[in-house]
């Protein structure tokens, strides 16, 4: 997202007076919460598809929570989910778990 200048697109979007709908599936979601720490339990940042960049920490902040997908799904990833509930209830850093078919929906109208 950084690479293309998405993350700063979605940021300016997220605080407009603009109706807005996002839908993202896994780390999609993911990387709306304030930080991305602990999450590389289920995807480590060793794995760089778009070459050797600096891993970001940092989520865009649009929520003030983490959330966590596949928590007590049938997903291969979804033992380690637990684990990073774990991690962020150790941190004491917010979070949301979702299991999966599940969604958040936020209407602020």
């Amino acid at each position: 997202m950084r690479l293309s200048g998405f993350d700063d697109a979605l940021r300016q979007f997220s605080g407009s007076n603009l109706d807005m709908l996002y839908g993202g599936y896994s780390a999609g979601i993911c990387i709306l919460g304030p930080t991305l720490m602990g999450l590389d339990i289920v995807d480590p940042p060793s794995k760089k598809p778009y070459g050797d960049h600096q891993t970001i920490w940092e989520g865009l902040g649009i929520l003030d929570y983490v959330i966590v997908p596949h928590f007590e799904s049938d997903h291969p990833e979804s033992e380690a989910a637990g684990r990073v509930v774990a991690y962020l209830e150790q941190h004491k850093i917010p979070f949301k778990t979702l299991r999966d078919g599940e969604v958040i929906i936020i209407d602020n109208g």
